[in-house]
């Protein structure tokens, strides 16, 4: 499967800024799954970017606008091929399997994805409320995870513009609405009240025909879940489905504070943002 991805980040400013200083992780990743043929940006001003990767392993790209301005303009366009037999439908889970996973040595390789952020805390008593019937459910722990999965999407209502960059899973959870970031964040937070570790992925999601999916205006973000033997496998709790060629992966970490898009400082007034994001099949190939 092949993809053309483009992202336009505007912002305009009240009073000419300057001194604008920003960072953006936009470029897809390059692993076994997913493979980026091109990335190509566009500054204005016209500044240059110097590139470095992060401790999460994220292309991250940073430039410097001294001069003044009244817009700064970034237009990012990917282009992507995913590997469709990358992913599975199942995952069989062993005793040993199972074992291995609440293992101590386990839980310290991936203890940082284990732990609680500001994003992710829920009360202790609200996560056994919910999660300990689906682990009495479930035969093993990629079969809860997918009942967390339908539990999020059920419980929730996905209301566009309900909630900010800032909310919280616990804030999030009181009012029962959010965004895709606010049903990833409730989602890492069960999973990791249950010792399985978690991250949080941000990317793009292709939707095609199948208007039932949501995500497709602005960058998506889901779970992935890591499991002995079987890597990391992704979850999306808005969409309730698994992850496979239609997501578009580009940063990984704890929450969304790991993997912000675009963010930076600047010396100036008030500014307005517009986000505009173009998700185009090169090869309609693609499994639901």
């Amino acid at each position: 499967m092949k993809y053309r991805v483009t992202q336009h980040t505007h912002y305009t400013y009240e009073l000419p800024v300057s001194h604008s200083i920003n960072q953006f992780r936009l470029k897809p990743t390059d692993d076994m799954k997913q493979e980026c043929i091109s990335f190509k940006k566009e500054i204005t001003p016209n500044v240059p970017s110097y590139v470095h990767y992060d401790y999460w392993g994220n292309h991250v790209e940073t430039f410097y606008a001294w001069e003044d301005h009244e817009e700064l303009l970034l237009v990012t366009t990917s282009e992507v091929t995913i590997d469709s037999f990358a992913f599975k439908e199942a995952y069989s889970f062993s005793p040993q399997m199972k074992d291995a996973l609440f293992s101590q040595g386990f839980k310290e390789q991936y203890a940082e994805f284990l732990m609680k952020t500001g994003y992710t805390t829920l009360p202790d008593e609200v996560c056994k409320k919910i999660t300990e019937p689906l682990w009495k459910e479930c035969n093993d722990p990629f079969d809860f995870v997918k009942l967390v999965s339908k539990y999020i999407y059920d419980t929730f209502t996905y209301t566009p513009g309900s909630t900010t960059v800032n909310t919280t899973a616990s804030e999030a959870w009181e009012n029962k609405v959010g965004v895709c970031q606010d049903y990833t964040h409730l989602m890492l937070a069960l999973c990791r009240s249950r010792g399985i570790p978690a991250r949080y992925v941000s990317g793009y999601l292709y939707i095609g025909e199948n208007l039932a999916m949501r995500g497709d205006a602005a960058t998506h973000a889901w779970v992935e879940v890591k499991l002995p033997t079987a890597g990391w496998i992704g979850f999306d709790p808005t969409n309730n489905v698994l992850v496979k060629n239609q997501h578009i992966r580009v940063a990984v970490g704890r929450d969304y504070t790991d993997i912000v898009p675009l963010k930076g400082v600047y010396h100036g007034g008030i500014q307005k943002l517009d986000v505009k994001v173009s998700v185009y099949a090169i090869e309609e190939n693609v499994t639901a």
